[in-house]
């Protein structure tokens, strides 16, 4: 087997175009075995789920770490990535935000290692939390957050990928058995869509509503982080998006306005003036919910390989760069077994 492919180009797949799924192809096209990478997606931005995410690294969430461990090396890989494009042109274009990210507790749990992730990670003062109208009984941290919207984001990784050689096929699949045989690795970044694709039933709807609202003089993060849940402030360019919900099998799409009016009353506790902001727009995302990312590979036949690429929850941008590392380590590797 190592001889039959020598010299060849190998042909990859990459199925999903959304936020995991474009920075894991555009890596593709980078790896050293020059692969030909086709992305085969039936929506691409602006039409997608990841377009609606609030694109930004948050280190807080105990659970999330206690789950899978390998989400605190996934997560310190995207903050170098985002460190390393914030002090040069393109964070223009991509309105690539470094902002003061507040996070609040009625107890803090840390997941070791985690603060070494980002920059400045301390505890407040209680002044501090007087000025940010936080109960003196809660416990509050800071550090350095990166943001982005999705959309600039997403556009600039199409256009990269393209220029790198990258293909783009329209289309939706209902089962990876349709292409098999046409290319020699496929990646699943199907995201929630690897439900029906994969009949992955450990995935389920993690339901998240937000809105976005005027207030140009809010320029920090807060997000109070409870048991089931979160409230959550960040200022974008064109607006501060305000959330969030997290309900767990719920799959409607409809903006629910009981769910608006909990939104804004859990975040007007810490910034009062946001009930002077005009709301420009509402809308929900359903998040891949899945106890772990998977990331790993499984055959699909005796020449074809899927490396599954999902299941992020509602960390997908924060996940996407260091998933998107370790999945192409993994298609390097299923392709040199393949003699490529």
């Amino acid at each position: 087997m190592a001889e039959v492919n020598k010299g060849k180009r190998p042909n990859v797949a990459v199925v999903g175009a959304g936020v995991v799924g474009l920075p894991t192809a555009v890596m593709l096209t980078e790896s050293k075995l020059q692969p030909q990478v086709t992305i085969i997606a039936e929506q691409f931005s602006p039409n997608i789920t990841s377009d609606a995410a609030v694109a930004a690294i948050r280190i807080t969430d105990y659970q999330t770490f206690a789950n899978d461990p390998r989400k605190v090396k996934w997560i310190g890989e995207t903050y170098q990535y985002l460190s390393k494009l914030f002090p040069t042109p393109l964070a223009a274009r991509l309105n690539l935000t470094l902002l003061s990210s507040y996070a609040i507790f009625d107890e803090y749990k840390e997941y070791p290692g985690v603060r070494d992730l980002v920059l400045g990670f301390r505890f407040i003062s209680a002044e501090e939390k007087r000025v940010l109208n936080i109960p003196q009984d809660k416990t509050a941290c800071s550090y350095l957050t990166f943001t982005v919207p999705c959309g600039p984001f997403l556009a600039w990784q199409l256009e990269q990928f393209k220029t790198n050689g990258g293909m783009v096929i329209q289309k939706k699949l209902n089962s990876l058995k349709e292409i098999d045989g046409e290319y020699d690795v496929i990646v699943n970044c199907t995201g929630l869509g690897s439900k029906e694709l994969v009949d992955d039933q450990e995935l389920y709807p993690n339901r998240g509503q937000a809105m976005l609202v005027k207030a140009p003089w809010v320029k920090y993060v807060i997000k109070e982080e409870f048991d089931g849940g979160s409230f959550s402030i960040y200022p974008r360019s064109e607006g501060v998006v305000l959330g969030g919900t997290k309900q767990i099998d719920n799959w409607s799409t409809d903006v629910d306005p009981v769910d608006s009016a909990n939104i804004l009353a859990g975040c007007l506790k810490y910034v009062p003036s946001l009930a002077q902001a005009e709301v420009l727009h509402e809308w929900v995302g359903l998040r891949p919910g899945r106890k772990q990312v998977r990331l790993e590979a499984e055959d699909l036949s005796e020449n074809t390989v899927i490396v599954h690429n999902y299941g992020h929850n509602n960390k997908g941008f924060a996940l996407s760069i260091g998933c998107a590392k370790d999945t192409v380590l993994l298609v390097e590797k299923h392709l040199n077994e393949r003699g490529f």
